[in-house]
This record gives structure tokens, C-alpha cells and sequence, in this order.
């Protein structure tokens, strides 16, 4: 049988939902029902479970996953292919790019990016605990914090306002505010001055991204002058 998951669901006003999502999944008896804010868009394959909030302007890419328990503020946007395993708490404008894996208990601050292909991991010893399961503990991530592509974040990480992780760093310690990691194992480092700044927010606070289907003129995306014929 081909039957229809049984949702609850309520959408916001101008928020386009693409054939093929499921909003506010029952994925228990109890479950409770999903909210979408307005003015955002949910792409084909997006899957949210119930007991999930999102404000407005909320994005997705294709094939995205939410599952249950998660609060997510305004002008986010979650690209291809990821996956929020729930209990998530997002702030706004925090921006997820495509293949990034988000376990429960993660929390996130506002105006962050985090790059393509990021694993945030919410348990050291899976499956090998001594003492039995340990209650799993994910990231914490203040505001104005970048990740840059490829990087892992271990569990139970503290990483602090205004840091930047370069690409492909995995991220082992606390770190402080304002630091540049790099490397692996991850290197706490100044901050050089030149990435010492906000987040811009023409980055974190889009109420449209590049392929969004009220993109007034497609003739800005074109390839690059310096590209050879």
C-alpha cells in the first residue's frame, strides 16, 4: 500500500511547499504537530517530523531530514542532503550547507555558517561505554561562528562567538572566543584580524537564496569572465 504518512502541519503565508514533502510527520501516537513561519520554501524530498518549529523565511534544500524536537529560528536555510537528528536548537540566520550531519542535543546561537560536508558527533565511545549509555551530548555553538567545509566536531564541544574553524579541522577542545582552529587535531590560534569580525549578514539573513524560484532576473548567475572559452 501506498498510503500517505499522517501529518499535522501548519504553513505559514507565501511559504512555498514543493511536491514530494512531508511536513509535520506523526512519527509517534503522541506527537504533536510541525509550524512553518512564512515567505520561506521547502524543496522536494524534505522530510520534518512533528514537535518541530521553524520561523520565517526558512529554507531547505532537496532531501533534507528533521526529525522530531527541533526549534529553528528565522532566515535559516538547511541545503541538500542533510540531516537534523532532532532535539536542535537553532538561533537566526544560521546557515547549513549541503551533506552537514547534526545529532541530537546540538545547539546553535545566531548569524553561523557551516560549511559543506561538516559531522558534528554527539558521542566519543559509541557503543563501547564501560558503565552503560551515556546521555549523548552535541555541540555548542555561539554566535557568529564559521565552519568551514569537511570539518568533524566532537562531542560535547563549547566553540565560542566569532571563532572561525578552517576547512577540514576536527575540532577535539573547547574553543574560546574569537579563535582560529586549524588542522587535525585542531590547533586553537589567534584570530587574524582580517577574519576578526561579524558574520555578514547579507550571508546569514537571505530571504531568498540563488536558486530560489522569486529570483527576479536569472541573468546575474552566469559563468565567470575569467573562466577560458
Amino acid at each position: 500500500m501506498n498510503e500517505k504518512p499522517e501529518t499535522v502541519a501548519e504553513i505559514g503565508e507565501n511559504t512555498i511547499v514543493e511536491p514530494g514533502v512531508v511536513v509535520g510527520y506523526k512519527y509517534h501516537k503522541d506527537a504533536g504537530g510541525t509550524k512553518i513561519g512564512a515567505n520561506g520554501i521547502l524543496r522536494m524530498g524534505t522530510i520534518i517530523y512533528g514537535d518541530v518549529s521553524a520561523g520565517d523565511y526558512f529554507q531547505t534544500g532537496h532531501h533534507v531530514i528533521i526529525r522530531a524536537q527541533v526549534k529553528i529560528g528565522d532566515y535559516c536555510n538547511i541545503n541538500n542532503q542533510s540531516t537534523l537528528e532532532g532535539i536542535v536548537r537553532m538561533g537566526d540566520g544560521v546557515r547549513i550547507m549541503a551533506h552537514v550531519y547534526i545529532p541530537s542535543r546540538t545547539w546553535f546561537g545566531d548569524h553561523i555558517f557551516v560549511g559543506p560536508g561538516v559531522n558534528f558527533l554527539n558521542d566519543m565511545k559509541p557503543g563501547r561505554w564501560p558503565d552503560g549509555a551515556p546521555e549523548p551530548r552535541g555541540a555548542f555553538v555561539e554566535d557568529d561562528v564559521t565552519i568551514g567545509g569537511g570539518c568533524t566536531i566532537l562531542p560535547g564541544i563549547q566553540i565560542g562567538k566569532g571563532s572561525f574553524i578552517a576547512a577540514g579541522a576536527v575540532v577535539i577542545k573547547d574553543v574560546p572566543e574569537r579563535t582560529l582552529v586549524v588542522g587535525t587535531p585542531g590547533r586553537n590560534q589567534p584570530l587574524p584580524a582580517s577574519l576578526d569580525r561579524e558574520n555578514d549578514r547579507a550571508l546569514t539573513i537571505q530571504p531568498l537564496d540563488i536558486w530560489h524560484p522569486l529570483i527576479p532576473d536569472l541573468s546575474i548567475w552566469k559563468f565567470p569572465p575569467y573562466w577560458p572559452q
